[in-house]
C-alpha cells in the first residue's frame, strides 16, 4: 500500500469513527425513523430522578413514647395511693419516681402527677433531679402542664371539671377550644376523656343534645364519678325535668366514690348543690 492510500484511509476512519451511519434512502421509512430517534435520544441528557420528598417526623407524645415508660408507673402509683386502704407505700413509690422522669417526658401526665404530689412534698416544693423543674403549688403544675402539652385530654378533663366547679381558683381555666384540641389529638386511650371534655363544653353552651351524645360515648364510667350528674344536667337543659330529678339520688351516691385526680371537697359540694337545684 502506498503512503498516500494509507493517509486517505486514516482520514476516512477519523471522519466516520463514533458516528451512526445515516439511513440509506433504500431502507424502509420505519427503520429511518428509528435511527433518527436513537440519535435524538443519544444527544439528550438522561433524565434525573426527582429527589424523594423527605418524610415528616413522627411526633411521639410522652404518653406514647417507650422512653417514657416511667410515666405509666408514676400514674399507677398515684391511682393506688388514692384508692387503696394503705396509701403510704404507693405515695413513697411515686415520690421516688417523679424526680428522675426524663425532660422529654414532662408533659400533661407528668404535671398532673405533680399537681397531686406537691401538697405532700417536704416544704411544699417539688424539684426534679436535674433542677430544671421546681413546683410549689398545684396551680403552678397545671399551668406548666398546659403549656407543655396543650392538647392533653386528661389534663383538659381535669381543667373542665375545676373550671366548672371552682372557676375562681388560681388554676388555669379550660381553654375555649378544649373540645377541638382534644379531638384533634385523638387516640383510642383518650376516647372517654375527649367525650367528657366535649360534654362539659356542650353543657356550658346550653347544647343538651350534644352533651347527651358525648356522654353516651364514655365507656369506662368509673373514671368519672360525676357522669350521672352531668347526664342529669343535660336532661334538665333539654326540659326533661322529671328524668333529670330521677337521677339526682344515684348521681349524688356516685360522687362519693371520689375522682381519679385530686378534687377538693368544696368542688364536690358545689356539684351536689347544682344537683339539688334541678
Amino acid at each position: 500500500m502506498r503512503t498516500t492510500d494509507l493517509v486517505v484511509l486514516c482520514a476516512v476512519c477519523v471522519a466516520g469513527c463514533g458516528k451512526s451511519a445515516a439511513p440509506r434512502a433504500s431502507e424502509p421509512a420505519a427503520v429511518r425513523a428509528d435511527a433518527g430517534a436513537m440519535r435524538s435520544a443519544a444527544s439528550e441528557p438522561a433524565p434525573v430522578d426527582a429527589a424523594p420528598t423527605p418524610s415528616q417526623p413522627h411526633v411521639l407524645h410522652p404518653d406514647d413514647d417507650p422512653a417514657c415508660a416511667d410515666l405509666e408507673s408514676l400514674a399507677a402509683e398515684i391511682h393506688l395511693w388514692r384508692t387503696v386502704a394503705n396509701p403510704q407505700p404507693h405515695r413513697r413509690a411515686a415520690q421516688a419516681l417523679w424526680p428522675s422522669v426524663p425532660a422529654d417526658c414532662r408533659g400533661g401526665t407528668f404535671f398532673l402527677a405533680t399537681a397531686e404530689m406537691v401538697g405532700f412534698a417536704d416544704g411544699r416544693e417539688l424539684r426534679t433531679a436535674d433542677g430544671t423543674v421546681v413546683i410549689q403549688s398545684a396551680a403552678d403544675a397545671l399551668v406548666r402542664g398546659l403549656a407543655s402539652e396543650p392538647d392533653h385530654p386528661r389534663l383538659l378533663a381535669h381543667l373542665a371539671l375545676t373550671t366548672d366547679l371552682l372557676p375562681a381558683q388560681d388554676a388555669p381555666a379550660l381553654p375555649t377550644d378544649a373540645c377541638a384540641r382534644a379531638r384533634t389529638r385523638g387516640g383510642d386511650g383518650w376516647t372517654d376523656y375527649i367525650a367528657y371534655i366535649c360534654a362539659l363544653v356542650a353543657i356550658h353552651a346550653g347544647d343538651s343534645a350534644g352533651a347527651l351524645v358525648e356522654l353516651d360515648r364514655v365507656r369506662e364510667v368509673g373514671h368519672f364519678p360525676d357522669l350521672t350528674a352531668r347526664r342529669a344536667q343535660a336532661l334538665a337543659l333539654a326540659g326533661r325535668r322529671k328524668e333529670a330529678r330521677a337521677l339526682v339520688k344515684p348521681a349524688t351516691a356516685a360522687l362519693a366514690r371520689g375522682f381519679p385526680f385530686d378534687i377538693p371537697d368544696s368542688a364536690v359540694a358545689v356539684l351536689k348543690k347544682q344537683l339539688a337545684a334541678l
